[in-house]
């Protein structure tokens, strides 16, 4: 268990950068990522293919190499949850909240007793199969495992006070894309009130405690957030990095 976990480094007022991942699944993304200097992945279920076992292995490889993967999690019921933090997984990303009783419940879920009524199991992936004394393991997972809440509809962005109040939340993370879409602006992530509505939602979470997270896709984006004060940033996507950087080389070489 690290000492210097993601949770602690963001409470500490540290930035932490990222990238998804949705296609790519192989421990040498993981250590390509980590030699590019990135401190996380996301490994998107929510939209790709990954299942459990794609999943245990990357995680494998990333603990065992200091990058911190988070899950971006295919839905906040049952075990699935838990499944990945038995794993080893350093957090969950969790897409669509969109009121405080669902964010209680998954706080709940995720915790482990007196916080919440997560069940234990102890020699797996998430102790190295070398688990400390239980009270000190469970401390440590209450107090260090990533919980980011992503805010990406009008009824979430309505809402957004009583969700980022909930206790147990470490970060928020805007979805721009749906966001956009469940406004009534679909793609336009430049709209005013677009715009507007993300510049309250991170108001709302430095308000809160809760360090501010944003998914952005180019460098004028990723330094306007965090000038507004992101600590929790991911920066582009496996597939966004190779389309983007293959369609300006060939824009090169054919010109």
């Amino acid at each position: 268990m690290s000492t210097s976990s993601l949770a602690a480094r963001m409470r500490a007022g540290e930035t932490v950068f990222g990238t998804m991942i949705a296609e790519s699944f192989s421990p040498g993304i993981c250590r390509t990522v980590k030699a590019a200097g990135f401190d996380f992945i996301i490994i998107d279920t929510e939209h790709s293919l990954a299942g459990i076992e794609t999943c245990a292995w990357m995680i494998r490889a990333g603990r065992d190499i200091g990058l911190a993967v988070i899950i971006r999690a295919p839905a906040f019921e049952g075990q699935w949850l838990n499944r990945y933090l038995d794993l080893g997984a350093n957090g969950l990303l969790i897409p669509r909240i969109e009121d405080g009783d669902t964010c209680r419940a998954i706080v709940d879920t995720i915790k482990y007793p007196p916080v919440g009524i997560r069940g234990l199991g102890t020699v797996a992936g998430h102790s190295d199969y070398d688990p400390p004394p239980t009270p000190e393991l469970v401390t440590w997972a209450n107090e260090n495992l990533v919980l980011a809440v992503q805010i990406e509809t009008q009824k979430g962005l309505d809402n957004r006070q009583e969700i980022l109040s909930v206790p147990g939340v470490d970060a928020l993370f805007i979805g721009p894309n749906d966001l956009s879409l469940s406004m009534g602006y679909p793609g336009g992530l430049d709209h005013p009130a677009v715009l507007k509505a993300m510049d309250d939602i991170v108001q709302t979470a430095k308000d809160c405690g809760v360090a501010p997270g944003m998914h952005v896709f180019d460098m004028p984006g990723a330094k306007k957030w965090l000038a507004a004060g992101a600590k929790f940033l991911a920066y582009s996507s496996d597939l966004a990095f190779i389309h983007s950087a293959g369609k300006a080389a060939l824009a090169e070489l054919k010109g």
